[in-house]
């Protein structure tokens, strides 16, 4: 924050300051991103799973890190999103978008229903609590075959074409813009 008393000058350079928090090491992961895209066509399918695993890790960071909230479930979030827009497409809705959007309410919902039952406790009630929650949504995918596909996993997905111009294909050039964005 500016004080009253700062010049215009010293505004502007703390400004500058708060905008260039970047560290060089930053740069060069995003360059290495942007050299992995351009030097490997061929890794596409792999570049999306790193860029998916990395956005799970970064997540488990945050929830860490900025609510000091250890957790044992955090994959149940994760899961039920990727449930979410699955059913969704199974179920004619194929927008990639909407798919994330439906996730998003879905997690957040499960995150809100959860929340009171996680923040009551201390450390290990709340890892006990957020492990039990992934295991009883682990359970309810199993049994619910009829919904989930059980074991056998969702059958017969099919994902729109992203934005309506850029088609999901084999090769997964769509998949690793999609997931680096």
């Amino acid at each position: 924050m500016s004080s009253p008393g700062m010049s215009f000058p010293q505004q502007a350079s703390a400004q500058l300051a708060r905008l260039s928090r970047w560290h060089p090491a930053e740069y060069l992961a995003w360059a290495a991103i942007v050299a992995a895209f351009l030097l490997f066509p061929d890794r596409y399918l792999l570049i999306a799973e790193i860029a998916v695993t990395a956005l799970f890790a970064l997540s488990l960071d945050l929830i860490l890190g900025y609510a000091g909230i250890l957790s044992l479930g955090h994959a149940a979030f994760f899961g039920l999103g990727a449930y979410v827009a699955g059913i969704a497409a199974v179920r004619g809705v194929s927008d990639p978008l909407l798919g994330l959007g439906l996730a998003w309410v879905a997690a957040t919902l499960l995150g809100g229903a959860t929340s009171l039952l996680v923040l009551r406790g201390s450390d290990l009630t709340r890892l006990m609590v957020t492990l039990g929650v992934a295991s009883v949504l682990y359970e309810l995918a199993n049994r619910l075959s009829w919904l989930t596909g059980g074991a056998d996993g969702l059958q017969g997905m099919e994902v729109g074409p992203l934005l309506g111009l850029f088609e999901f294909d084999l090769s997964g050039q769509v998949a690793a813009v999609y997931s680096l964005v």
